[in-house]
């Protein structure tokens, strides 16, 4: 029945994808409008300029002229995205926007990344819009933006379906390492390396999503958006050295060495930073350098685990999945070079985000094999020191508690219990009710003293309860307790057999115990006496 439910929702997930299919592509809504939109177009039709100028940073200057704009009534929007560059507008003779870091902040190199919006109206129609750019940095001296002009709306709605696949592969890759990172502290016993595999996950994440230009039109104006994706990629690289490191068997310290680059190079661009002497920009190679710290480590480790190990199916997987990320990086690293950081791709975030997903679940599946297995040692362990029958430690868990280095023997007192006339139970009414009579006991022993100490079933009809940090007195007080429960409960209980059991203790003294074994022999003593004691009253 199971199987067949899961047979029936499976073919209803898939009928429901070709329906949401089937309406998006059979359906749309009767919109009426009086007023279309304008669309968009890229305007191709400038004059650039370079000027030298010894007061920008980077010492030049773009000037971009755009004339002979057609405008209709309602005007359009000029965008353009510029990636660390000054901007100013101007329209005819008059400045209509300018972008520039603010005064006050500390990070004021760069305005970061970001689109500008300029409204144009009919009545610029016929004047010169005349855009200079300034770079802030030399590698974005020659990078030239494009302009769009027309609808903001249909502007916009291009720039989010360009990016809807760097958008889609961003998220997911949060999403999954938060499910990594929340599984992993829901489960304690979980391996360290899935948690370090989610937070590596979610830093890719967050360094793709904030490095798309789509992201930009969230976050107007925002230098935090500019700098977030440095930030991850630095943040990244320890997580993932701590996961690659816990997949070999040779565990070596030259894994710290990239781990403490990445710490040195996190202090130094944030101090230079700070500073004002280097953007975070200008010092991206020290953590290029580390990832390729990382590549020769994890080559140099390899080979020795094949020389250790052989060349097994476990290294041919690690190697293809690390293979393919590090080949995705790589490719995207040097097209990141070419374009000055214009253009990026998806090919390593594929790759990362395919290995993340196999070994995320194949993590899981040998967590769940582990726990199992653990389950079952728990068991076994259970078996070792508890008694079958009553459930009570046994003789071998007491062995083992008096044992302890931190149990303070002369604060403990041992309490000895013997069932009275259990063979006479047995042979009277069978060992069913015999086994009865002893559970039923310890039943009355776990309910008066367990809240206080351990309870042991010693064998047959003997049992003990170790108290530790007890005062002699609350014992007493419990030995007392113990006996008027029996009686209450012989006289509600419908057994032909009452229980009787008998009770003696003995604190541990060190003038006169050598160990708690010569406490456990006078608590003995004296309940042999009470045992006595009772059948005389009986008889």
């Amino acid at each position: 029945m199971k199987r067949a439910i899961h047979i029936l929702y499976s073919a209803c997930v898939v009928g429901m994808i070709f329906l949401v299919v089937f309406l998006g592509k059979e359906f749309r809504d009767d919109v009426y409008k009086a007023r279309e939109d304008t669309g968009y177009e890229y305007l191709t039709a400038y004059k650039r300029v370079q000027i030298e100028d010894k007061n920008a940073p980077a010492g030049v200057r773009n000037e971009y002229i755009i004339s002979d704009l057609y405008l209709p009534e309602g005007g359009r929007t000029l965008m353009f995205y510029t990636i660390h560059q000054k901007v100013k507008v101007y329209v005819g003779e008059g400045l209509v926007y300018s972008l520039r870091p603010a005064a006050n902040n500390l990070f004021g190199k760069t305005p970061g990344s970001t689109w500008n919006v300029i409204p144009l109206y009919e009545k610029d129609k016929g004047k010169e819009i005349r855009i200079v750019l300034t770079p802030v940095y030399k590698s974005s001296i020659d990078i030239i933006p494009d302009f769009y002009l027309g609808s903001q709306v249909s502007i916009c709605e291009e720039i989010v379906k360009r990016n809807v696949l760097y958008i889609i592969l961003s998220m997911l890759a949060v999403i999954i390492g938060i499910v990594f990172i929340i599984f992993c502290c829901w489960n304690k016993s979980m391996d360290k390396g899935l948690f370090m595999l989610g937070m590596f996950s979610v830093n890719i994440g967050l360094w793709k999503i904030s490095d798309i230009d789509a992201a930009a039109l969230l976050f107007p104006d925002s230098i935090a958006l500019a700098y977030i994706p440095f930030i991850t990629l630095m943040l990244m690289i320890i997580p993932f050295v701590s996961y690659i490191r816990s997949l070999f068997l040779q565990d070596r310290k030259i894994w710290y060495l990239p781990c403490i680059m990445s710490i040195l190079s996190m202090i130094s661009s944030v101090g230079l930073q700070f500073f004002g002497i280097a953007d975070m920009r200008q010092t991206l190679w020290m953590v290029h350098l580390v990832i390729g710290t990382v590549l020769i480590i994890g080559i140099i480790m390899l080979l020795w685990e094949i020389r250790i190990s052989g060349w097994n199916s476990r290294l041919k997987r690690m190697v293809i999945g690390i293979g393919a990320c590090l080949l995705g990086t790589v490719i995207d690293i040097v097209i990141y070079y070419i374009s000055k950081g214009t253009y990026m791709t998806v090919v390593g975030m594929m790759g990362f985000l395919t290995y993340i997903i196999v070994m995320g679940i194949s993590s899981v599946k040998e967590a769940r094999t582990l726990m199992l297995i653990g389950r079952k040692a728990n068991h076994y362990k259970q078996m070792a020191y508890h008694d079958g029958l009553t459930g009570l430690y046994n003789r071998a868990a007491y062995a083992r508690d008096i044992e302890k280095p931190d149990l303070k023997r002369k604060h403990c007192i041992l309490v000895m219990f013997d069932l009275n006339n259990l063979k006479h139970c047995n042979d009277t009414y069978g060992h069913e009710k015999g086994d009865l009579y002893i559970l039923n006991s310890a039943k009355i022993i776990e309910e008066i003293f367990g809240s206080c100490g351990k309870c042991y079933r010693m064998g047959g009809d003997e049992f003990c309860v170790l108290l530790e940090q007890i005062p002699i007195e609350k014992c007493r007080k419990l030995v007392e307790k113990l006996t008027i429960r029996t009686e209450e409960w012989n006289q509600t209980d419908e057994e032909e057999f009452k229980i009787h059991i008998a009770c003696g203790y003995a604190l541990y003294n060190e003038k006169e115990d050598y160990d708690l074994g010569d406490t456990l022999r006078r608590a003995d003593r004296m309940m042999y006496h009470e045992k006595f004691r009772m059948k005389g009253a009986v008889d």
